[in-house]
């Protein structure tokens, strides 16, 4: 047999019945042999401490003869009818009398704990990303906070718990964690993380657990469920691609690793030139109030904190932006609705702001991710250190979210982007507008996103060193389904008559569902268009291409020129994907050394 511990989930539990929510802790599986009849006391312990504050379940799974029924719970004949959760798909089970295997005996379960050292609760692990139960796979982030900062520890030890038990991970011995402070710049520190390698491993759920060592013998824990799949649902795009331009007809394909996949939709959004997301312009010198003047713009220089309130400023703006369009949750405390002043301060709190003159990124992100998981947990925070065109516009234009960057340089700092521009530039960077809590302002800026992320902001581009994305899980965005596949034996896809809309811009995006009931998408946004062919290498659109191209390709790769026209893709000449002045080499020798013909 084996036991767990699990919380009581807000969520799904009604009054009088309560509803196992996530997993606190599992012990290694036991095996007992009972000589003879009589009554017995099997005890089973945890090979580490499970820290509870309130009610929990206590769960226990039978393994060997009874594999077939694995109860959650010991009921015997009196199951408790408020649930379904024990229900394994042949009604409830009476252990002593069954057709899968009678249990010699009556079982009565008892849970018995200790109470805790008086300091056991003011510091514990928390692991902030990735999200709990989300479908993972290749290299994985793990990071974990401790959030209220009492205490000097060991080191953080990473694990996984599979059929065979616990499995290390890592381990990372520096806690060392970036600070933001909105005046100086940071020192780009990760805190407790590491990355994990689940390439090798077989798709299943997965237990992953860090353990904060404040001695050798005396740690915290916290865990969540992953599930690893790496040929994961996540359709790729194989036509259209990326800014392709559609006239009538278009076949519609994709190409998905995932040998599960029972179905494929595929969907149509409009995307505009402009992907706007207007959040609310706050103001981060208006918090952080000490003197009671809340017009004095609280500097440091007055003892104040408003310089350090960036972090807080902006997660506040993100809250507010989506209540204001049906979340309401996201600005209450309990039953009272926040407003934006007693909600910085308390993103503030929470982060310990004031006691760390500024924002760590743990306790930041850690507090975003707390505040929407307990606000009835509809919205995914994904954090990484890179982002390319795709997943910028999956974030933004189909799904509805926000991306906020953090920088380093010339401080410490968080912006968001607040509008982009489409399409995208050459050389791999998108026109935007970012945010910036520092006057609570919004300035013209670009985002590039090759080789490495960076931001163009005070008139230079900037390295962003932790990139966030949120988005609801809920899509609200107006999609239409234009089509779908059952049938994968000649590849997913569909032929679309795309006559039927107007030119413009478009997102298309395949959203599928495999058999264990996983969801993936993925997207390509193009052109509607039914203009007059165009030649590669007619830079200036004449009809020839001649040595008048060659200038006019010059003039815009360094003299800010106009575009190639009528589509920047003319201008690319040896089709790298990017125009610049290797185009102008192969024009030339195009022109006057019989090179090969544009376009090939």
């Amino acid at each position: 047999m084996q036991i767990d511990v699990e919380e009581v989930d807000p969520d799904q539990s009604t009054e009088g019945c309560p509803f196992p929510g996530a997993l606190l802790g599992i012990s290694d599986e036991f095996g007992y042999v009972i000589p003879a009849g009589g009554y017995y006391l099997l005890v089973t312990s945890f090979d580490e401490p499970v820290l509870v504050t309130g009610q929990y379940f206590a769960g226990l799974y039978f393994g060997s003869g009874v594999d077939a029924l694995n109860p959650a719970l010991i009921l015997d004949n009196d199951p408790y009818l408020c649930v379904s959760w024990n229900d394994w798909g042949a009604g409830y089970v009476d252990l002593i009398s069954n057709p899968y295997y009678n249990f010699p005996g009556n079982l009565v379960m008892y849970s018995l704990g200790y109470n805790a050292p008086e300091d056991a609760g003011n510091s514990g692990v928390a692991l902030y990303s990735p999200a709990d139960s989300s479908l993972q796979f290749g290299t994985v982030p793990i990071f974990a906070a401790e959030r209220s900062d009492t205490t000097a520890f060991l080191k953080c030890t990473f694990e996984y718990y599979s059929l065979t038990g616990w499995s290390l991970i890592n381990e990372d011995f520096s806690a060392d964690v970036t600070l933001r402070n909105g005046i100086g710049p940071a020192t780009i520190n990760p805190g407790y993380t590491c990355n994990w390698d689940v390439s090798l491993l077989s798709e299943n759920m997965y237990i992953v657990r860090a353990k904060l060592y404040r001695t050798a013998e005396d740690f915290t824990a916290d865990t969540i469920e992953l599930y690893i799949d790496n040929t994961p649902l996540k359709p790729l795009m194989i036509n259209p691609v990326d800014g392709d331009i559609v006239c009538d007809t278009l076949s519609v394909a994709t190409s998905i690793p995932d040998e599960d996949v029972s179905f494929l939709q595929f969907e149509l959004r409009e995307s505009e030139g402009t992907i706007d997301a207007p959040l609310p312009l706050l103001n981060q010198y208006m918090y952080g109030d000490v003197d009671g003047d809340t017009l004095d713009m609280n500097p440091v220089a007055q003892g104040e904190f408003g310089d350090f309130y960036n972090g807080p400023t902006l997660m506040t703006s993100v809250l507010k932006y989506f209540a204001d369009r049906g979340y309401q949750n996201l600005m209450m405390s309990g039953t009272r609705e926040l407003s934006v002043r007693e909600m910085v301060e308390t993103v503030a709190d929470s982060s310990r702001v004031r006691g760390r003159y500024g924002s760590q990124d743990d306790n930041l992100l850690g507090t975003l991710v707390d505040h929407l998981t307990n606000q009835e947990n509809r919205f995914h925070v994904r954090i990484s250190d890179d982002l390319d065109l795709n997943d910028l516009l999956f974030y933004t234009a189909y799904r509805g979210g926000l991306v906020l960057l953090g920088i380093s340089q010339p401080f410490g700092h968080w912006l968001a982007i607040n509008k982009l521009y489409l399409p995208p530039n050459t050389g791999g960077s998108v026109d935007c507008n970012i945010y910036d809590t520092r006057g609570g302002t919004e300035s013209n800026s670009e985002l590039r996103l090759s080789p490495t992320v960076g931001i163009t902001y005070q008139g230079l581009v900037r390295d962003v060193d932790r990139i966030v994305a949120v988005y609801p899980k809920a899509d609200t965005t107006a999609r239409e389904v234009i089509g779908a596949d059952l049938n994968p034996s000649d590849g997913w896809g569909f032929f679309w008559d795309a006559s039927s809309k107007p030119e413009g811009d478009y997102i298309i995006a395949a959203v599928g569902i495999d058999v264990t009931s996983h969801v993936g998408e993925g997207m390509a946004w193009f052109t509607r268009s039914c203009a007059e062919p165009y030649l590669i290498g007619d830079a200036d659109y004449s009809g020839n291409i001649d040595i008048d191209d060659v200038i006019y390709l010059l003039q815009y790769i360094f003299a800010n020129g106009p575009d190639p026209q009528p589509v920047l893709a003319v201008g690319d000449s040896d089709s790298s994907g990017a125009v610049d002045i290797d185009d102008v080499i192969y024009l030339l020798e195009y022109i006057f050394s019989d090179g090969p013909p544009p376009g090939e």
